[in-house]
């Protein structure tokens, strides 16, 4: 990252088949909108490594895929859809916080 510029991930949810959601601080993009990047994170159904994605919100799609199948990123698009804003909002509270 450029200027020594540091990336949070924000813990965010935890779910009991190891499913971990975080997000980052918030990015403005060339035309001045803001948006955060969903991270998501899970072991493999073998536990020997782990699953992966993430999503830029709002407006993105998943990018950095790694495990999941289709069927799983439509579970996952469930929570972008549900917790996506809050995220969103919590990282705008915590600039003026």
């Amino acid at each position: 990252m450029a200027g020594g510029e540091h990336m949070e991930h924000h813990p965010f949810l935890s779910f009991d088949d190891g499913l971990e959601i975080t997000f980052s601080d918030l990015k403005r993009k060339k035309n001045g909108s803001e948006y955060i990047t969903i991270y998501f994170e899970q072991p493999n159904s073998a536990k020997t490594d782990f699953c992966s994605a993430q999503c830029d919100y709002p407006g993105g799609s998943f990018t950095n895929v790694v495990g999941y199948t289709d069927r799983d990123l439509n579970r996952l698009w469930e929570h972008v859809a549900k917790a996506g804003k809050l995220a969103l909002d919590f990282v705008k509270e915590e600039r003026y916080a």
